[in-house]
C-alpha cells in the first residue's frame, strides 16, 4: 500500500499541492428505492436501482496568502473549473479529473495551532462526475512548439464513451495554443488532433470539449502548436 507523500492537486490555474496535507475524493451514485407491493408470501426485502453519479472532493491544509486569495475568490461555487487529483503527478501515472465548484471554504483553528484551511468541492457540470486518466504533462515550463510531456497509452475510446482532457495553466507568457492528439502507436507517426486548447493568454484551467467514441487510436499526447513567451502547464486526458 503506497504512503501518501506527494499527492498533486491542481485547481484551475493554481497548484494547491504544497499547501495541503489531506485530500479526499468521494465518488458515488444516488440510491433510488424501487420497492413495490408484492403478493402475500413473496418479497419482503427492499429493491433499489442505481441513480445519477456524483463526485465531491475535500482539500485540507495550511493558510498562506496565495492559497487564501485563490480559495476566497471562488468559494461561492460559481466557478466551474477543472480539478485534478494525482497520486504523484508523474507522467504516465493515474490521475482523476473533474469539473467542480468550491461550495465551502473553512479557515482557522485554536490559539497556538497552525492556521488551517479546507475546501469542499462538488461536481457541477453534469457532463460526467469524474474521469480517470493518465498524466501526459506534469507541471512544467513550455516555451517552444512541439510535443511536450510524455505520450500515454489510454486505450481506445469505445462506442458510448468519451475522450476528456483537463489543461491547467499556472503561469503565462503572451499566448499559447495546444492540441491533444492521438495515434495508433507510441511512435506518433499518424497523428489526429482530438481536442484544441486556446489561444490561451491568462492563468486558469481549460476543460476540453469532450469527443465521442469510437476512437481506435490508443496513444495520446499534448502538442504545443503556437507559443509566445514561457508558460507553466499540466495536462491529463481521460476516457469514460
Amino acid at each position: 500500500m503506497p504512503i501518501l507523500k506527494n499527492v498533486r492537486s491542481w485547481v484551475g490555474g493554481y497548484d494547491l499541492t504544497t499547501d495541503l496535507n489531506q485530500v479526499g475524493l468521494d465518488l458515488d451514485h444516488e440510491v433510488q428505492d424501487d420497492t413495490r407491493f408484492q403478493p402475500v408470501g413473496s418479497g419482503g426485502a427492499r429493491a433499489r436501482v442505481c441513480g445519477l453519479e456524483d463526485v465531491s472532493a475535500s482539500f485540507t491544509g495550511f493558510h498562506a496568502a496565495p492559497v487564501d486569495a485563490n480559495a476566497f475568490a471562488g468559494w461561492n461555487g460559481g466557478l466551474d473549473e477543472p480539478w485534478t487529483i494525482a497520486n504523484d503527478g508523474v507522467e504516465g501515472n493515474a490521475a482523476y479529473i473533474m469539473r467542480g465548484g468550491r461550495f465551502k471554504y473553512t479557515l482557522g483553528d485554536q490559539v497556538g495551532n497552525n492556521h488551517k484551511i479546507s475546501l469542499d468541492v462538488k461536481g457541477m457540470n453534469g457532463e460526467t462526475a469524474v474521469a480517470r486518466g493518465l498524466v501526459t504533462k506534469t507541471v512544467g515550463t513550455v516555451a517552444a512548439t512541439g510535443a511536450t510531456g510524455t505520450g500515454v497509452q489510454l486505450g481506445a475510446v469505445g462506442a458510448g464513451q468519451y475522450l476528456y482532457c483537463a489543461l491547467h495553466v499556472f503561469s503565462v507568457g503572451t499566448t499559447i495554443t495546444a492540441v491533444l492528439e492521438s495515434a495508433p502507436t507510441n511512435a506518433f507517426g499518424a497523428n489526429t488532433t482530438r481536442i484544441t486548447f486556446g489561444p490561451i493568454t491568462t492563468v486558469g484551467g481549460v476543460w476540453g470539449a469532450r469527443v465521442a467514441g469510437p476512437i481506435t487510436d490508443t496513444w495520446y499526447r499534448l502538442r504545443v502548436t503556437a507559443v509566445t513567451g514561457s508558460f507553466s502547464i499540466a495536462a491529463v486526458p481521460a476516457i469514460k
